[in-house]
C-alpha cells in the first residue's frame, strides 16, 4: 500500500493481531519445527532432572516419614526402658529388708558372738515359766498365778526402764505391802543389786540377754504354815555400746542371782502380807564396774586391754 506524500501514515490498530488471510506463524518450539536440533549433555541432563523432580520429592518425604518414626520408637524404648528401670529400683527398694541398727559408731555389731550370750533368749522371752501342776494344799492354778507374779516381778526388776533409770516402785507394787515396806531399805544400802538392776545414766545398753530356770515347791514352816517357794536362778547379760576398736566381748557385763520368793495362802493373812514375798537373794557378776557397783549402779568394765578386764566384783 502506498501513501501521498506529506500525508502521515496511519498508526497501527494495536489491538490488531494479524490481518484476515494472513499466515499465522508459530515458534518452532509448538511446532516440532526445531526438533532436529540435537540437545546438548547440559540440556539433556536438566530435562532428566527437571523430570524426576516430583519423584525425588515424595522419596525425600517418604525417607524422613521413616526417620521420624524410627527415632520416634527408639526414644520411646529409652523411655520405658528407664521408667521401668525406675520402677524396679523402687520396688527393690520397698522388699529390701532394714538395715540392722547402728550403734554410735555406726556400724551394725553383735557383742554377743563368741560369747555365751550368743545362744541366750532376749529379754523376756528368756524368762520361761516351768510346767505347774497342784502342790497341796496349793491348786495348780494357785501354782500357776504365783509362777506369773514373780516372772512379772523378774522383768520389773531386771529388764524393766523404770528400775534401770532408778525407779523401783513398779517392781515393790508387785510385792505384798510388809514385803515392800522392808526391801525400800535395800535401795537405801545399795544391796539391791543382788535382785535388781539400775544402770548408770552414763552408759547405754543396747540388748540383753537372759537364761534360767524357775522351780517351785512347798514348804512349812515352824508354826506349820506351808507356803509356795519358788526359786529362781538366772544369768543376765548386758551389752553396753562401746568404740568399734574395742573386743565385742569387753562390752558385755553379767551377773548371776538366786532369788527365792514365797507366797502364803491368803486365809487368816491380814491384808498387809498377802502377795509376793521376796526372801532372799544372792549374787555374782563378771566385768562389772565394781565401784560402780558398790554406789548401786551397774555398769561394764573400762576396757583395759588383756584378761584381767574381766573380772567379777
Amino acid at each position: 500500500m502506498s501513501t501521498e506524500p506529506g500525508t502521515a501514515p496511519p498508526e497501527p490498530d494495536p489491538y490488531a493481531v494479524a490481518a484476515r488471510g494472513e499466515e499465522i506463524r508459530l515458534p518452532g518450539w509448538m511446532t516440532g519445527a526445531d526438533a532436529d536440533v540435537p540437545l546438548t549433555r547440559a540440556e539433556r541432563f536438566r530435562m532428566v532432572w527437571s523430570r524426576q523432580r516430583g519423584k525425588r520429592h515424595v522419596a525425600f518425604v517418604v525417607v524422613l516419614a521413616l526417620v521420624l518414626i524410627g527415632g520416634t520408637a527408639v526414644l520411646g524404648r529409652v523411655t520405658v526402658d528407664r521408667v521401668r528401670s525406675g520402677t524396679a529400683a523402687a520396688a527393690s527398694a520397698e522388699a529390701s529388708p532394714s538395715p540392722a541398727p547402728l550403734s554410735q559408731v555406726g556400724e551394725p555389731r553383735d557383742l554377743f558372738v563368741g560369747t555365751a550370750g550368743a545362744d541366750f533368749a532376749v529379754g523376756e522371752g528368756g524368762i520361761v515359766l516351768p510346767p505347774t501342776k497342784a502342790q497341796p494344799p496349793f491348786t495348780a492354778r494357785e501354782v500357776a498365778a504365783a509362777l506369773t507374779q514373780v516372772r512379772a516381778a523378774l522383768v520389773q526388776a531386771r529388764l524393766g526402764l523404770p528400775m534401770r533409770v532408778g525407779d523401783a516402785e513398779p517392781f515393790l507394787a508387785l510385792l505384798a505391802p510388809d514385803s515392800r515396806t522392808q526391801l525400800r531399805r535395800h535401795f537405801d544400802d545399795q544391796s539391791f543389786v543382788h535382785y535388781a538392776t539400775r544402770i548408770d545414766s552414763q552408759a547405754d545398753v543396747d540388748e540383753i540377754r537372759v537364761r534360767g530356770e524357775m522351780s517351785y515347791e512347798v514348804f512349812t514352816a515352824e508354826d506349820g504354815e506351808p507356803s509356795l517357794r519358788i526359786t529362781t536362778k538366772y544369768v543376765w547379760m548386758y551389752a553396753f555400746d562401746i568404740p568399734r576398736t574395742t573386743p565385742g566381748p569387753a562390752g558385755i557385763a553379767s551377773i548371776r542371782d538366786q532369788v527365792v520368793w514365797e507366797i502364803f495362802q491368803p486365809e487368816d493373812l491380814p491384808a498387809t502380807q498377802r502377795g509376793l514375798w521376796l526372801i532372799s537373794a544372792k549374787s555374782s557378776t563378771n566385768n562389772v564396774n565394781c565401784s560402780r557397783l558398790e554406789e548401786g549402779f551397774f555398769t561394764v568394765e573400762p576396757w583395759m586391754g588383756g584378761p584381767g578386764s574381766f573380772k567379777p566384783c
